[in-house]
């Protein structure tokens, strides 16, 4: 709470929204149509607001009290969706609830649990505070604008945005997406969705579970893994390859379509 309070003293953002439901506060999201039709709902934790040349700009905020951070290669294959889902839904349709323009300024999550520092000698308090700091470091994607990402964090060497500044004084990091991007992205969601209704209508089922270590597979979550016959060896693993960002910006673009198989029908 009080890293919260700190953060959001430094900034222009202000919370505008607590655990907003897209289904009662605001429209389900729907897209698609015939056998790609689908509307979701849902809540999210927090929105942020910050109003600049007569538009509204939305951060949306997920707290997560264990170790998630965002993930373009989650992206690529069709998990990790739904914050963007909200602020893109947001984006769309937050006029006619807001009354002004609405201009997507990024998601981040914050880490919502205590900080344990373990150190192989007596840290100062100083230094214990630089490594909690570090360890409650935001992760997301943010618009790359100067002005928005100053009034996002008033500090000139962010403490809490997950960027950094360059000797010219510049953002710059892989947390940073153009306006442009941001739109291709925003495209790149609706398909892949529209493609997992597509399948899930079609009745698929198989077996495809994503791997990346034993301590990270989706078995270890699966409600069905008592009643499934997968064991990596006949069938092989979906393995999570990563993905940086300049690959995946590459990637996607306002017509790209999701191939068969390549996307999950599933989200967190």
């Amino acid at each position: 709470v009080l890293d919260t309070a700190r953060e959001l003293r430094d900034s222009d953002f202000r919370p505008m929204a607590f655990e907003l439901d897209f289904s009662k506060d605001v429209p389900p999201v729907e897209m698609g149509e015939g056998d790609t039709a689908l509307a979701l709902t849902g809540r999210v934790d927090r929105v942020d607001s910050w109003e600049h040349d007569g538009k509204l700009y939305l951060r949306v905020v997920d707290y997560k009290s264990g170790i998630k951070k965002f993930s373009f290669s989650d992206v690529k294959i069709g998990i990790g969706l739904q914050m963007l889902l909200y602020l893109f839904s947001l984006q769309k349709n937050g006029e006619s609830i807001y009354g002004r323009p609405i201009a997507p300024a990024g998601v981040l999550y914050v880490p919502a649990r205590d900080v344990i520092i373990s150190a192989d000698s007596r840290l100062s308090d100083e230094e214990i505070e630089k490594k909690k700091a570090a360890e409650l470091k935001r992760s997301g994607l943010l618009l790359d604008d100067d002005s928005v990402l100053r009034a996002m964090e008033h500090s000139p060497v962010p403490r809490y945005l997950p960027v950094k500044v360059n000797k010219d004084g510049k953002y710059a990091g892989d947390a940073l997406a153009t306006a442009e991007q941001l739109g291709q992205l925003s495209v790149f969601v609706d398909e892949t969705l529209k493609d997992m209704a597509k399948q899930l209508r079609a009745g698929s089922i198989a077996a495809d579970p994503l791997y990346k270590s034993e301590r990270d597979n989706t078995c270890l979550y699966c409600d069905y893994f008592s009643a499934c016959r997968f064991d990596g060896k006949t069938e092989k693993w979906h393995l999570r390859r990563s993905l940086k960002a300049p690959e995946f910006w590459s990637k996607i673009d306002p017509g790209h379509k999701t191939e068969g198989g390549d996307v999950r029908a599933a989200d967190d």
